[in-house]
């Protein structure tokens, strides 16, 4: 496989058992770049994340980081290459406190407690409160804050803004538009709102039935709202 700075996709197929779920799915994001990962709920979105850390099953395609193969590395190799994971099920240690949370994933790098205090700093005012006394917004902060604690060059964040409150959604957002300025740090977006992802990322990828069926620039769909609702299977009438 040729190698490649950043994350390499190519002819992907991938899924769970036998089951096929990515059928072909190609795509680079360069060291530092940012990508929306769109499309409807089933298409195969949470795969590719789980794909690329080595949760699902790899049936054809590669899948490279910074020239290594990833294939038949486990996840924690993959980890230890520079790509951390925010799930969408956030799955922090609930009976760990929010600092022991954040130790239990500390590796040296830029990112540690007080960078990540800094960052999020409702986590500093709660950092002895165990994780099943936060809210489900302190909650993901938690889970992207511990994440960069592993000092990823590479971020995967899947479905962050789920579930949370408008006033929750807008301190994540404007935390991770901090990360895009402030940091080296590739992202790659699922999100099911896609008017926000467009305007966080620089280009898109949307997937439909385990295929891409778009890639490009986000702002040219941004321009184009009929365009993507068409995309995204989203009726305008």
């Amino acid at each position: 496989m040729t190698a490649h700075l950043g994350l390499h996709v190519e002819a992907l197929r991938a899924g769970y058992g036998e089951t096929v779920v990515l059928d072909g799915v190609s795509f680079d994001l360069a060291p530092g770049g940012t990508l929306a990962v769109l499309g409807r709920n089933g298409v195969g979105k949470t795969t590719l994340c789980a794909t690329i850390m080595g949760h699902a099953t790899l049936h054809g395609g590669s899948i490279g980081f910074d020239g290594a193969n990833l294939a038949k590395l486990p996840p924690y190799r993959r980890a230890r290459l520079g790509i951390g994971f925010v799930p969408q099920e956030r799955e922090i240690f609930r009976s760990l406190t929010v600092e022991e949370n954040l130790l239990v994933a500390a590796r040296p790098g830029r990112w540690n407690r007080e960078r990540v205090y800094d960052f999020f700093p409702s986590l500093a005012e709660r950092r002895r409160n165990r994780g099943n006394a936060l809210s489900g917004g302190e909650q993901q902060m938690l889970a992207i804050a511990r994440a960069l604690m592993g000092n990823p060059s590479l971020l995967l964040m899947d479905e962050p803004l789920e579930g949370l409150a408008p006033v929750i959604v807008d301190v994540v957002l404007k935390g991770l538009d901090r990360l895009k300025r402030e940091d080296d740090l590739a992202l790659l977006l699922v999100e099911q709102h896609a008017r926000i992802a467009l305007e966080f990322a620089e280009r898109a990828i949307v997937l439909d039935r385990g295929r891409i069926v778009h890639a490009g620039e986000s702002n040219a769909l941004l321009a184009r709202p009929e365009g993507l609702a068409s995309l995204m299977g989203v009726s305008r009438s």
